[in-house]
């Protein structure tokens, strides 16, 4: 059975364009295969774009062979080939460049219709949406990989390819940003009480995580992570890496503003107390409050409870002795006394220094009690009564953003499988899963080319 594709072109000015873009003879036996195979469909779909394409960029060169002013036609210089990027292959066009007409003061003497028609990117928006969406959700190998699988783009799309349009994105991401600022806080009191009731309180959970170093084969670098959670509305991510970003207030002040909130409503902070954590998140809003998670102080309690465990296997009265010190101290902190919370660790330390058996880890026990009493001491100022929140439903730990930091950095970077990344490749990546995860990504297209249109979106989200 004979099959034959034409494609007919209509223009207003011009007779039509029948074009025959595929012939082939389809088998009908009992083993032939039904319908069109992935193969077949990949190049009907590949000459029918290639078709199109070049109708349309004739077309255009066609349109601005005239001068605009005296409609005079402008002379060719010459011709050279450029390439376009589409899901469904790269097509190769003939570009001429013209000289300007006399009349047109321009700034070059010479001009390419299709360098301008190309914006200069020379790959369709839908590919680089494509390729950004799952090179965010794994790794850049396995979705050019996909897109070749699935679409005629071409077997010049490798890793490399993908991993420069993701790049591009976050760039531009990152370009409009405004600039950094030592702070947010805009307007008076007075202006403030005069804006409409919020709807509730957010809460923004801020931790870190680390990832492989590149250039430093041994080391990791740290990477920032969190989520803001309205009390109304869908929580949205953020990341970078806080040694390459040189705009994370900003960053986190318009994520936080792209969800309603306020100069007169109440933010609360919750961070594991770090230095650079603590000095994103001031001056963004005058109502915020910032705390110490209740989640990092039991986490270090767990583990000098685990050390007095193991003392009282070699000294049974020392060892109940500083577990019920180490009870007492978590006591304290919970109700917010920071003051006799501290004298508990005080007695532990000096308990342990003058302590005289045989336990093996009596020293790594006392590094880290004396670890704790540092962290807690410089972070007493964040400690609340983490009982009296607890009991109004109010958020006291940053549980939930340990979540957050397995989803954006942990299952894309697959620091486990020695996967190594630079500052800048691991920084962009970020800004384009985020966007992704926070279903945001059509959005940023939508805007940069208005004629863009996505599908998925919600159960993407979903399958992240």
């Amino acid at each position: 059975m004979a099959i034959k594709i034409r494609l007919t072109i209509s223009k207003d000015t011009h007779p039509e364009l029948e074009e025959e873009v595929f012939y082939f003879d389809k088998a009908i036996g009992e083993d032939a295969l039904i319908g069109f195979s992935l193969d077949e469909a990949k190049q009907i779909l590949k000459q029918i774009q290639r078709t199109v394409v070049e109708q349309q960029a004739a077309a255009y060169v066609q349109h601005h062979r005239d001068c605009p002013h005296c409609g005079k036609k402008q002379r060719i210089k010459g011709y050279h080939d450029s390439q376009y990027r589409t899901l469904f292959g790269i097509v190769t066009l003939q570009s001429p460049r013209f000289y300007r007409c006399d009349c047109d003061a321009g700034a070059s003497a010479t001009f390419s219709p299709l360098s301008q028609w190309l914006s200069g990117e020379h790959v369709a928006p839908k590919l680089k949406y494509l390729e950004t969406k799952w090179a965010s959700l794994m790794s850049y190998g396995m979705t050019a990989d996909l897109l070749r699988d699935v679409l005629p783009v071409g077997e010049s799309l490798n890793a490399a390819t993908v991993r420069n349009h993701l790049q591009a994105v976050a760039q531009r991401q990152d370009a409009a940003l405004g600039e950094e600022q030592f702070a947010f806080v805009e307007g008076c009191p007075r202006d403030w009480g005069e804006l409409p009731r919020p709807e509730g309180p957010m809460t923004v959970g801020i931790d870190g995580g680390y990832v492989r170093d590149w250039s430093k084969k041994k080391s990791n670098f740290e990477v920032i992570a969190g989520k803001s959670v309205p009390r109304d509305g869908e929580a949205k991510r953020f990341g970078f890496v806080q040694s390459y970003d040189t705009k994370p207030k900003r960053r986190l002040f318009e994520l936080l503003m792209s969800q309603g909130m306020q100069m007169n409503q109440q933010v609360t902070f919750l961070s594991d107390g770090a230095d650079s954590v603590k000095e994103l998140q001031l001056y963004l809003n005058p109502q915020s409050a910032h705390y110490l998670d209740w989640f990092h102080i039991t986490m270090r309690l767990t583990v000098l409870g685990q050390f007095a465990k193991g003392l009282v296997h070699a000294d049974e009265a020392l060892g109940s002795a500083v577990q019920t010190q180490l009870e007492g101290a978590k006591w304290y902190l919970w109700h917010g006394n920071v003051y006799e919370a501290l004298l508990k660790i005080e007695d532990c330390e000096m308990d342990l220094e003058c302590a005289e058996n045989d336990y093996p880890n009596l020293g790594k026990f006392l590094k880290r009690l004396q670890e704790f009493h540092i962290y807690i001491e410089n972070n007493q100022a964040l400690i609340p009564n983490y009982g009296e929140r607890w009991r109004y439903g109010e958020a006291i730990s940053t549980a939930f953003v340990e979540s957050t930091i397995n989803q954006v950095v942990a299952k894309r970077f697959v620091k486990k499988q020695q996967m190594q990344w630079t500052k800048e490749g691991a920084h962009f990546l970020l800004q384009t899963r985020t966007a992704v995860l926070n279903g945001e990504l059509d959005k940023q297209f939508q805007k940069w080319y208005p004629n863009f249109r996505s599908s998925g979106g919600e159960a993407l989200k979903k399958a992240a």
